[in-house]
């Protein structure tokens, strides 16, 4: 099969028509004038029952559907393209030109027979008046019954055959492999080829089937920790999340108020503290600033301090006698005990 052959083929046999539609093309004379010179006028679809050169058919013309089809897609600027060979059908698959050599302007009933009005271009009358095209290859619509709706186009072919089509000029004709591999990100190389496209398309669905699982996987995890249904869908289970948190505003308010509350425990406990060793003679009052600071870095040194410090000052007295009594009670004996301790404890770090 010649390369164009092939091509149409692979087109006219994957087309997504609306449902019961069919589309084929058959070919027909192109009746020039006495002197060679183009026609206007060309008949594209016979009358009556008719079938193409390989048997396939039968078919036959519902003119009036036809007509209104026409008319119709030329009312929104849509005119049946007069192209070579049909390559308008091809040429996205091929990726060869397909310029127009007519466009059909009217369609006439003539006893059952539908005619074309074609507007020519120079290239093409030049083509035909040159003997280099013979017949014209009308591409139509069809239903179960083989009652033909629309004319889609028309080509200049020297091979009149029929060729049924399956994709029309508007979709894309990327071999099914290659549709499949772009739809799932796969880059596609000069280098491969069907075997290796087919094995980088299992593979990607392979990879796709794992990451689907590992979703769903997530998603029942989701679904259980938020309560939500089994069948669950992503926004529902999105929203129950942030329906079960409190805003971040008062999350920190809240966590403000707790941590105030923790430094007046805190506060609290140091003066009892102080106030505690100051009671029993442990320190003198106004060494307090002293040592709320030293309770302050580590409270446990400070209660180990207290607790093996002895008494200064005797319990009960006022500051002014234990000042007084503390220095007569040290005179001429060196450090006092509160001040031995600390210089001990100093020396030892």
């Amino acid at each position: 099969m010649n390369p164009i052959r092939l091509a149409l083929s692979r087109a006219f046999n994957h087309a997504t028509l609306p449902a019961g539609m069919q589309r084929a093309s058959c070919a027909m004379s192109l009746p020039l004038g006495v002197d060679g010179e183009v026609p206007e006028w060309c008949p594209v679809i016979p009358a009556g029952t008719f079938s193409g050169r390989d048997g396939r058919g039968p078919w036959h013309a519902d003119i009036n559907a036809i007509l209104t089809e026409f008319a119709a897609n030329q009312a929104q600027g849509i005119e049946p393209v007069v192209d070579y060979d049909h390559l308008s059908m091809v040429c996205l698959e091929t990726g060869q030109r397909a310029p127009a050599a007519a466009w059909v302007k009217q369609l006439q009933d003539r006893d059952g027979e539908t005619w074309a009005r074609m507007e020519w271009n120079a290239a093409a009358s030049a083509a035909i008046q040159a003997k280099e095209w013979r017949y014209l290859s009308p591409v139509f619509d069809f239903d179960a019954s083989g009652r033909v709706v629309r004319l889609v186009s028309v080509g200049l072919t020297n091979n009149p055959n029929l060729f049924l089509r399956a994709l029309n000029s508007q979709e894309n004709r990327m071999d099914p492999i290659d549709q499949l591999l772009q739809q799932l990100g796969v880059s596609i190389t000069d280098a491969m080829d069907a075997a290796s496209k087919l094995a980088a398309a299992l593979s990607a669905i392979q990879t796709l089937q794992s990451v689907t699982a590992s979703t769903q996987t997530a998603m029942n995890s989701l679904r259980q920790a938020t309560g939500a249904a089994a069948d669950a869908d992503l926004i529902t289970v999105a929203n129950s999340i942030m329906s079960s948190f409190v805003p971040r505003a008062e999350y920190e308010r809240v966590a403000n108020s707790l941590a105030q509350l923790q430094q007046g425990s805190r506060e609290s406990e140091l003066d009892k503290a102080l106030d505690d060793a100051i009671k029993g003679g442990k320190i003198a009052p106004a060494s307090r600033s002293y040592f709320r600071a030293m309770a302050s870095q580590d409270m446990k040194a400070f209660q180990d301090f207290i607790k093996g410090a002895p008494a200064i000052i005797q319990p009960g007295a006022t500051e002014t006698s234990r000042a007084a009594n503390t220095q007569q009670a040290d005179q001429g004996k060196g450090d006092n005990a509160l001040i031995a301790n600390a210089k001990a404890r100093a020396a030892a770090k």
